[in-house]
């Protein structure tokens, strides 16, 4: 989210029908989990971070190595439809529109997420192999009906919220009210605090050579379809889908550091 009030309100019509359920997610915290090979691989990690505006709350999946390192992830949030690689700004129309009526949206990684100094919040649950299947494939169905988006009514809170509901995590009873103030990361603190997660978790690093799908994604486009002002982004700006120059630098300078010690 980008421009507006200092906080986010939200209105869900479809959380009253949502329970907290038992999670069957074992967190890293809970658990004590070694980096063995018979640990758990795949994880979810529901994180919020810095924006112009509200702050941004998304979520990041994959698997990991033996040695807790990622070897393949995605980066999933909600936010309107619009951005182009090519010019700034270009949601603001939707953007604005949103905070009246519901406007087309997008599901993805936006401008900002990739970069671990804008995170303010990050809960990571170790997860089975049948449980990232059906999170991939509950992700995959999201992507292909979004839905509109609205800044109340359905945003990028109440996606992590419903991720978390499909994880069987779980919900804090502030997310189970039909009024509630939500601001991103205390959404992510109230998630990982209903399930007994570790606080102050640190990042998972990219094994050696290993670079995010959306930025392998990016090698592969025209140069000219590259965020050409993104590298002047210092704020975290909020939803954007696109990888930009920068991102791409940061992710290739950090895959060529760790190379070195290993």
């Amino acid at each position: 989210m980008r421009y507006g009030l200092p906080f986010l309100f939200c209105v869900s019509l479809a959380a009253a029908g949502l329970h907290g359920l038992p999670a069957d997610a074992q967190t890293l915290g809970q658990r004590g989990v070694s980096a063995e090979a018979s640990a758990p691989r795949f994880f979810v990690e529901f994180r919020a971070r810095n924006a112009a505006s509200y702050g941004h709350m998304y979520v990041m999946y994959g698997e990991v190595n033996a040695r807790r390192e990622v070897i393949r992830s995605e980066t999933a949030g909600f936010f309107p439809a619009g951005d182009s690689r090519t010019c700034e700004n270009c949601s603001v129309y939707y953007w604005t529109v949103g905070h009246v009526i519901p406007v087309p949206s997008e599901i993805g990684a936006s401008d900002g997420d990739l970069e671990e100094q804008y995170v303010l919040a990050r809960y990571r649950v170790w997860i089975s192999a049948a449980q990232y299947e059906r999170l991939v494939a509950y992700m995959n169905d999201r992507k292909a009906h979004p839905g509109p988006w609205h800044v109340v009514l359905n945003n990028c809170v109440t996606f992590g919220r419903d991720v978390a509901a499909n994880l069987n995590l779980k919900l804090p009873p502030q997310l189970l009210m039909p009024f509630v103030v939500m601001v991103p990361q205390v959404v992510v603190e109230w998630i990982r605090d209903a399930n007994g997660g570790e606080k102050d978790q640190g990042p998972l690093k990219d094994a050696p050579g290993h670079l995010p799908a959306e930025v392998m994604a990016a090698l592969h486009a025209k140069p000219s379809t590259w965020g050409t002002n993104a590298s002047t982004n210092t704020t975290g700006r909020a939803e954007k889908p696109a990888i930009s120059k920068k991102q791409f630098a940061n992710k290739a300078e950090e895959s060529n550091a760790s190379s070195a010690t290993h």
